[in-house]
């Protein structure tokens, strides 16, 4: 039989994003970083916190290491001892596991005194009752006392980790005990508030577009410079001549014009100004006509996404979609072309920039209902005032020129004619220059102004995200909720096939992605919002199996599926592992059909990814270590090689360890 979707369990879900932020690392998050020559305190402090965050493998190999260089407390033994025991049972010890194990229990007599002196002995006692189920020294009921009489953190740090090797008449009690601390535990720590921004990028920070610098040239500058001369020398001959003849009715038109040239530059400089603004503001806000795409995995491709995505998420309450896309086309792509022009060359990732552009899309989104998306067409419309000023000194600068000018030349008609010819050329190219020089200087005062008014407002809105990613989880947080879902979907299948924990023979489980949108701190494994979990329980009847899909931030379980075989009903177990250490778990019935999931997915695909310091074979190591598909395959291998036979001959081999 083919379990409906398990063959598709790497795929986008209805929460998950698309690849533009699929992947995030914390690679400032150093809680799994330690040298190989760390002193011994510091290996079995990572060590610790490799087993909290649920990876015990890589635990086992830092704590030991750190107890047997020196690094010897009853702290320290009891976390030896727990990295020992847990994921997994005697069957799966090596040689050496055993040898490890036989010298750290004897090591627990020598530790007395404190409270993890205490914890150690009800772990002894705990397993002696558990190996010794007949012998009146582990009676259950005094074990049980001890465990109680611990301190919460060791009593629920034994619960945790002991899970798998507890047989007998303690097994059942000890399971509830687990199930109750994971009821307890699930949706602790504010979780449903809190999951999401584990697969937040740390945020890049806040950049805008700077104005084009100042354009003028020198050549500019001399050009200008000489035509003023020009005109001035111009000018002032028209007035010598005038003031030499004594003709006052020309010189106060001559004055006249001078007041109306000044008006006439002033006026008509502030005019073309803000038309030019307002010309460039219209046209950021043009609806764009055809270009190239962005090629598929580049930063501007995953830019687009995300402003497809929020444009689309952020559009304004009953607003028809095809009006907001075709009214703020040119918006976008403005503020799309933006965000790429600043962040392009500087290694940035487009998660790393999402919190920008969802700020951006608010922000017109806001405008828009507000009524002020379009406020600049006031801002910038030259008032009827500036105009009439316009055209008065432009009359002024006319009537007076031609009457100063008409009896200049009357008085000396040959030099005058020459010098109005020089005093126009001159007078149109300095107007025409110093008209550039200051519109470009404004430009560039404007423009600067809004970008520092923007820098600020941007800057604001990253202050504010970043203050709401200060309660993100840590990675142990993010393994001991998955570990409680994990425990409580075991329970209901237990309690749906009216099972207790003693009848189980064995049992076992794989976490499976759901969702294409991962993350992972520096060194640890990548962590999910959706899961496929897979739960086997073995039984004296045959396999109960159940696979369902757990939106992790809610904590919550949907498309139950449950199917119940024969042992000898399993042909084969294995695990497909591809060159990028892609692993996918198949199991096949007898009747042929495959039941398949991918349990890791690549870690060799983006070796951007990667952080100094890390090996996609170790990451992968970590991840399959976090999947519990190790213990699932050493069970099922066993049940499809031997049948019901394995039952028997697992204890025989357990009874001979």
């Amino acid at each position: 039989m083919t379990v409906p979707g398990s063959d598709t369990t790497n795929v986008a879900a209805d929460a998950a994003n698309v690849g533009f932020q699929a992947q995030t690392v914390h690679g400032d998050v150093t809680v799994y970083m330690v040298a190989s020559d760390a002193p011994p305190e510091e290996k079995y402090r990572v060590g610790v916190r490799y087993l909290d965050g649920n990876m015990p493998a890589k635990a086992r190999e830092l704590i030991g290491a750190g107890f047997t260089e020196g690094y010897q407390t009853s702290e320290s033994l009891f976390y030896w001892i727990l990295a020992l025991l847990s994921g997994r049972t005697y069957r799966q010890f090596s040689e050496e596991d055993f040898s490890s194990f036989h010298h750290a229990r004897e090591q627990i007599p020598q530790f007395t005194g404190d409270q993890w002196s205490a914890a150690l002995k009800v772990i002894d006692d705990l397993l002696n009752s558990a190996e010794n189920p007949e012998n009146p020294e582990a009676d259950p009921r005094l074990v049980i006392m001890g465990l109680d009489e611990l301190g919460g953190s060791q009593r629920d740090l034994i619960v945790r980790h002991l899970e798998m090797f507890l047989k007998g008449p303690i097994e059942d009690h000890i399971w509830m005990r687990a199930i109750d601390q994971a009821r307890n535990k699930q949706m602790n720590g504010d979780r449903q508030n809190r999951v999401w921004m584990f697969f937040q990028p740390k945020p890049a920070g806040p950049r805008v577009r700077q104005p084009d610098p100042v354009t003028t040239t020198m050549t500019d500058w001399v050009w200008v410079i000489t035509a003023t001369a020009l005109f001035a020398v111009a000018a002032g001959y028209i007035g010598w001549l005038l003031l030499a003849r004594g003709k006052v009715p020309a010189l106060f038109a001559y004055a006249i014009s001078v007041v109306g040239g000044y008006f006439c530059f002033v006026k008509g400089l502030d005019w073309r100004d803000r038309a030019e603004r307002l010309r460039a503001k219209e046209q950021e806000r043009r609806a764009p006509g055809p270009r190239a795409h962005a090629p598929p995995g580049g930063f501007a491709h995953s830019v687009d996404k995300l402003f497809k995505r929020y444009f689309a998420k952020y559009m304004p309450d009953g607003e028809d979609r095809k009006t907001w896309q075709a009214t703020t086309a040119g918006i976008h792509r403005y503020l799309r072309d933006e965000i790429v022009q600043v962040y392009r060359e500087t290694g940035v990732k487009a998660g790393e920039v999402a919190w920008l552009i969802r700020y951006r899309i608010r922000d017109v989104a806001r405008r828009w209902q507000d009524g002020t998306l379009w406020d600049y067409q006031d801002e910038l419309r030259t008032p009827a005032k500036t105009k009439l000023f316009f055209a008065l000194g432009f009359v002024l600068l006319a009537v007076g020129g031609v009457l100063a000018i008409g009896t200049a030349i009357r008085v000396r008609p040959l030099t005058a004619i020459l010098t109005t010819a020089l005093l126009a050329g001159s007078g149109f190219i300095s107007a025409m220059g110093w008209l550039r020089i200051a519109l470009e200087r404004r430009r560039f005062q404007a423009e600067q102004a809004e970008s520092e008014r923007r820098l600020g407002e941007t800057r604001a809105e990253f202050d504010r995200w970043q203050g709401r990613l200060k309660s993100r989880p840590s990675d142990s947080e993010m393994a001991i909720w998955l570990e409680c879902d994990r425990k409580l979907l075991m329970h209901q299948t237990m309690e749906h096939y009216k099972l207790k924990p003693s009848q189980v023979i064995a049992h076992a489980f794989i976490e499976a992605p759901a969702s294409d949108k991962r993350a992972r701190v520096r060194n640890g494994p990548w962590r999910y919002p959706r899961y496929r979990l897979l739960v086997f329980l073995l039984t004296t009847d045959g396999v109960r199996q159940l696979i369902a899909d757990l939106d992790f931030g809610k904590g919550t379980f949907h498309d139950r599926r449950r199917i119940n075989y024969r042992f000898d009903a399993v042909a084969a177990v294995h695990v497909v592992e591809m060159d990028d250490h892609r692993r996918t778990f198949e199991l096949t019935l007898v009747n042929g059909q495959p039941i398949e999931v991918e349990v890791t997915e690549s870690s060799t695909e983006n070796t951007e990814q990667l952080q100094q310091g890390e090996d996609p074979s170790a990451l992968s190591r970590l991840a399959l270590d976090a999947t519990g598909l190790t213990n699932t395959l050493h069970v099922l291998e066993g049940v499809a090689a031997e049948g019901k036979e394995w039952i028997k001959h697992e204890n025989q081999r357990l009874d001979n360890r």
